[in-house]
């Protein structure tokens, strides 16, 4: 309870200004019920007691009339009247005067209140016309939050007022603070959000009015602990805290605090701050609205002055109002000396085109020309673009870019794109650049070299179109893995224009630009030469392998076979009975024959070419093997209702090539054979013969059912066949031996479906250049006209004492010795004429013997007899050594012949 105003008779002591008293609810109800509550003695009225006992008694009081002060419907107050010396009864005119001033009082209150109002309205009209000045004077922040504290602080009377801005991370630290005299400044503490007062005006957010700090109680218990706690630390008695919501968003709070007394705030104050905190807000949201304009003015004056490209902004006049930096150095004055100047003493393009600007404006569209103004010498890309608003056309805008380094860039970038052109054009391996999609994107020439297509066939087109259909899987599994990452090395088959198939190997690798694969990278080598070379030399030591075990058994049956002709030919020279005589003669035929396959399992050996190869000329003996094989393709064929076409084309040149000409006739023929043997249903078979790098070619293509990897791969190994029961698997077997030892090779072309071209390639020889057969060492010295002396030297006894016999049955002696060692005993005991000599013996070989023979009895002729046949000595690199050689299995006629041939005359 406060006593607001008091007056007291002399010698009475002053009641007082404030009293706490809490329980008297009953006395002011029954005020405002009657208007008036009389008390004669204070002191024995119960209805007043617990007054008296804390107030009154203390006072002296005895009598006490309690009168309501009413405004409008409201008691905003009362009278109280006492005596204090003696008891008073009240009369009903001390009632009746005390009412009717009581009802004068509260209209005097009432129209004070309204005058109060219209003051404070007139106070905040007036304090937020200011700040509404301030904010259109000035859009800076600082500013404007100065004069709302300071104005504010001023019309309020208040003892502290400040802004605590919010910042999340660093809490709100106070600025912008006004203080009256005698007051304690906050500026720069730091005050937390992160509490519930904080978070109260976040997140509600409406004023907080206290009026009594210490004793506010109008929130939750942790809200009015952590008020008051806060108001005892920054002196605060009453506060009001008001948020600051800036389109929004909470952007602070506008604190206003009393620290001299304990304040009531009235509604018109907090009506002023509320009105204040809204315009102070508006200034907030104009400032940085300002500053956000002024940086991004900034931000543009600054990029425009940096762009590289001149840029021109020229009015509707055709006049230049402004020019960046790189646009002034173009015409090498400062930015500011060009405004002013019309844009076709800036930008003419040059004679008879006009001034870009002008035709921009005229034709209100955009309009780019590249031109080299002649005071500039420099090449310009012009670019000139109208500028409109809703009103229309208010100027032209001009971007110049200066081209002459992008040209240098340019030529430079031809220059090397030329270079590499010219490498990868000049690489013989095909260079090619394939899309995600399998799409040729590009490829150099030595792809049409391989292929046959043109590069415009190619290009846009599936790279598994070139490849054969059997490989295709894998080569886009492979492609697949390449657009993963992961380069790669494969060998395929493609396809030619022609049809042929080629063997290729190809590396790729991802296009990666920008960390993207845009697709793949090949580079592809033809390999089908290596792949044939590869496979001409497998070939050939599988078929040398089998040669030398060919020769091993040939070596082994000549012996055998040796003893059994010799014998039976001794025996037939000595039998009279013709019964006899006839089953020696069918022995004698048996080995013959049997000797004849032996030299035809021998000649698989590939020996070396001896000197029996003489000038062939390749055309003659092609005919020959088409004429020998008419009868099959052409007769034959016709009786069975087929039709063959076989058509021989020998280049009219007349190449020629050393060799045998019988043996290759066979090949020739055996070809020619096969192929017919491949077109059960008839068909075509080219036959040519042509020149090329010192060699000479010989194609035999047919259009027959052609064959596939697997049977190409075996076509030339002995006993494979794919004729079945009428097929030996030896043609293709022998003709490859006939041509390897002719020092040529021969290879296959084929696939299912495809025909097949056999290709045999000898080294050609010019007519001139051919060297003559030599007729070796067999030409005869004469009858024999007496008896030789003959040493006999083989470590098989069947095939030594066989010889002997035959020798002595011709009139000659001899002797003989199973190893070398033992031959060359008996020649340092006797005189011989003549020494035959096995070539393979253990310990000293033939060889061996007939070196040591002509050293210790130079002129003395030696005769090599072996079962390897009459090449063996070339392939021992010894051809000089003997002075004849026989091959096992021997007969009397070849005896007789070195006989005869040696004998004394």
């Amino acid at each position: 309870m406060r006593n607001v105003a008091e007056y007291n008779a002399p010698g009475v002591a002053p009641a007082g200004r404030e009293h706490k008293i809490l329980p008297i609810t009953g006395l002011i109800e029954s005020v405002k019920q009657h208007g008036v509550v009389a008390f004669e003695d204070v002191s024995k009225d119960p209805a007043i007691r617990f007054v008296y006992e804390h107030i009154l008694r203390h006072l002296g009081t005895r009598s006490i009339m309690y009168v309501g002060i009413r405004v409008g419907d409201e008691m905003r107050a009362a009278f109280a009247l006492s005596t204090v010396h003696e008891t008073r009864r009240w009369r009903d005119s001390d009632v009746a005067l005390a009412r009717a001033v009581a009802d004068q009082t509260g209209i005097a209150i009432r129209q004070a209140g309204l005058y109060q109002r219209a003051e404070a309205t007139s106070t905040r009209e007036a304090l937020i016309n200011r700040l509404s000045h301030a904010i259109r004077a000035s859009l800076n922040l600082p500013d404007v939050s100065r004069t709302a504290t300071h104005e504010l602080g001023r019309a309020l009377r208040a003892s502290r007022v400040y802004i605590r801005p919010y910042d999340p991370e660093a809490g709100g630290l106070v600025e912008y603070e006004y203080l009256a005299p005698g007051s304690q400044s906050m500026y720069g503490s730091v005050v937390s959000y992160d509490n519930p007062i904080g978070q109260y005006l976040i997140n509600t957010p409406r004023t907080i009015v206290v009026h009594d700090a210490a004793n506010y109680d109008a929130g939750t218990p942790e809200f009015n602990a952590r008020l008051r706690d806060f108001s005892t630390r920054n002196g605060a008695l009453s506060k009001i805290l008001c948020p600051l919501v800036v389109q929004g968003r909470f952007r602070g709070t506008l604190c206003i605090h009393q620290i001299d007394r304990v304040r009531h705030w009235a509604k018109d104050e907090v009506a002023l701050v509320e009105a204040v905190a809204a315009q102070l807000a508006t200034g907030i949201a104009q400032a940085e609205l300002f500053e956000m304009v002024e940086r991004a003015k900034r931000t543009w004056e600054v990029t425009f002055d940096a762009m590289s490209d001149g840029i021109f902004i020229f009015g509707n006049d055709r006049r230049l109002l402004r020019v960046n930096r790189a646009g002034a150095e173009m015409e090498s004055v400062a930015p500011r000396e060009l405004p002013g100047r019309r844009c076709c003493d800036i930008l003419r393009a040059g004679r008879g085109e006009g001034c870009i600007i002008e035709r921009a404006s005229a034709e209100g569209r955009s309009i780019t020309l590249e031109y080299t103004p002649e005071r500039l010498g420099v090449p310009l890309l012009v670019t000139a673009e109208p500028i409109r608003d809703a009103s229309g056309q208010i100027g032209t805008v001009c971007t110049v870019r200066d081209l002459t380094e992008l040209r240098q860039v340019e030529a430079v970038a031809r220059e090397r794109q030329s270079l590499l052109e010219n490498v990868l054009e000049s690489a013989r391996e095909i260079i090619c650049a394939v899309d995600p999609e399998c799409r040729i994107m590009w490829s150099n020439s030595a792809a049409t070299a391989m292929n046959g297509y043109a590069k415009d066939e190619m290009i846009g087109h599936n790279f598994l179109e070139l490849i054969e259909e059997g490989d295709r899987e894998m080569a886009l599994d492979s492609f697949r893995r390449v657009l993963a990452g992961e380069p790669q090395t494969t060998e395929v088959r493609i396809v030619t224009r022609s049809g042929n198939l080629r063997h290729v190997l190809t590396d790729t690798t991802p296009l990666v630009i920008d960390g993207r694969t845009t697709g793949v990278l090949s580079i592809t080598r033809d390999i089908t030469e290596q792949k044939q070379e590869r496979e001409r030399a497998a070939q050939a030591d599988k078929l040398r392998a089998l040669g030398q075990l060919a020769s091993g058994v040939a070596h082994d049956f000549n012996n055998a076979l040796a003893a059994i002709l010799g014998r039976a030919q001794l025996l037939r020279r000595s039998t009279r009975d013709t019964e006899v005589a006839r089953n020696l003669d069918i022995i004698q035929t048996a080995a013959e024959d049997a000797a004849a396959t032996v030299r035809r399992i021998r000649s698989f050996a590939h020996q070396s070419p001896g000197e029996e190869f003489t000038l062939l000329e390749v055309g003659a003996l092609l005919r020959d093997a088409v004429e020998i094989t008419r009868t099959r393709w052409e007769n034959d064929a016709r009786a069975r209702g087929l039709s063959y076409d076989v058509q021989l084309d020998d280049g009219g040149c007349g190449l020629h090539a050393r060799g045998n000409a019988s043996e290759l006739r066979e090949v020739f023929v055996n070809l020619v054979v096969n192929a017919i043997d491949a077109m059960p249903e008839g068909g075509h078979l080219s036959v040519k013969c042509r020149g090329r790098g010192g060699r000479v070619q010989i194609l035999f293509t047919d259009t027959g059912a052609g064959m596939t990897d697997e049977v190409r791969a075996r076509i030339f190994e002995p006993f494979y066949t794919t004729k079945g029961m009428h097929g030996t698997g030896l043609g293709l077997f022998v003709s490859y031996g006939i041509v390897e030892r002719h020092l040529g090779h021969i290879s296959v072309a084929s696939a299912p479906g495809r025909g097949a071209t056999f290709t045999i390639d000898l080294p050609a020889v010019e007519p001139a250049a051919a060297v003559p057969s030599d007729a070796g060492p067999g030409h005869a010295h004469g009858k024999p006209s007496g008896a030789l002396s003959v040493l006999v030297v083989d470590d098989e006894e069947a095939v030594r004492g066989t010889l002997a016999e035959m020798i002595e049955s011709l009139g000659h002696t001899t002797l003989t010795a199973d190893c070398g060692d033992a031959a060359l005993a008996l020649l340092e005991g006797a005189s011989f004429d003549l020494v035959f000599t096995d070539l393979s013996m253990p310990g000293m070989d033939g060889l061996e013997v007939a070196r040591e023979v002509h050293r210790r009895r130079p002129g003395l002729p030696v005769v090599i007899v072996t079962g390897y046949g009459k090449d063996a000595l070339r392939s021992h690199g010894a051809g000089d050594t003997a002075d004849t050689v026989i091959g096992k299995p021997f007969d009397f006629g070849q005896v007789e012949e070195v006989l005869a041939r040696y004998k004394k005359r």
